[in-house]
């Protein structure tokens, strides 16, 4: 058996994902870049997702029988801990990698040796594939992400292992916001790229992770408490009042039911 680890290892996070995740492993089925393996971390599942996984299995497939407790966070740096790429990449259980989604990175990542991260655009779509636009905005710079006027989609992250590890992983302080803290740490300290092509397809559907975190707030304050560790900066009291106005206001909706 060839023990050279993988080029890429692409970290899947599941629970129930039964719906939309054929739509994800017969992309992975397409892609032109092969030398990857696939991490599949599924938190105790209870619909038809482990048959779909071993329905589409592979040798370089591995199966991750998780705890539905963890958080989202800490269940991605299990899997994460499990793999043996050279890169990491996430590919949530909704969401679709294109043709070429490993293959671009790869290029640049190949050309230039010192770069640790690499990310790209993405397509927003809906539960029927439909597309809903482009998910990418803004400049991609440390100052734009931490006042939200650019976004980094985790699903066309293309991340060094050795500069995920160095980072400590996922925080798991921030059970909904790991990747933007992720991203700003990054982009703080290291290379990093912008590929300006659709690499992916991010669905969005009432039962998604994100949804569920916008009707709460959670994910405001989160997001203010990312931005309070880079304070004095000017930027991160712009993000932090901007975060809580938004908490408030959501959580007077839902106290009124409005």
């Amino acid at each position: 058996k060839n023990m050279t680890p993988p080029k890429i290892s692409i970290i899947i996070n599941c629970k129930n994902g039964g719906p939309f995740l054929e739509d994800t492993f017969k992309a992975l089925d397409k892609q032109d870049f092969t030398d990857f393996e696939v991490i599949f971390y599924d938190s105790e599942s209870s619909d038809n997702s482990v048959e779909i996984f071993k329905k589409f299995k592979r040798d370089n497939y591995h199966f991750i029988d998780g705890d539905s407790k963890d958080s989202l966070a800490a269940s991605r740096n299990k899997a994460v801990k499990a793999s043996k790429g050279e890169w990491l990449c996430f590919n949530d259980q909704d969401d679709v990698f294109l043709t070429n989604r490993l293959s671009e990175p790869m290029k640049r990542a190949n050309q230039d040796q010192s770069l640790k991260f690499i990310y790209s655009d993405f397509e927003k779509i809906d539960q029927q594939n439909k597309s809903l636009g482009k998910g990418s905005f803004g400049k991609g710079s440390f100052s734009n992400i931490l006042l939200g006027r650019a976004n980094v989609g985790l699903l066309t992250i293309t991340i060094r292992r050795d500069c995920f590890d160095a980072l400590g992983g996922f925080d798991e302080r921030y059970p909904n916001s790991q990747d933007y803290d992720l991203v700003l740490k990054v982009m703080k300290d290291y290379k990093f790229i912008f590929i300006d092509k659709v690499l992916a397809k991010y669905r969005i559907h009432e039962d998604s992770m994100s949804s569920n975190m916008i009707n709460d707030g959670t994910i405001y304050l989160e997001t203010a408490n990312i931005a309070a560790t880079y304070l004095p900066r000017f930027g991160s009291l712009v993000r932090i009042s901007e975060m809580l106005t938004k908490f408030c206001y959501r959580r007077i909706m839902n106290l009124f039911r409005v």
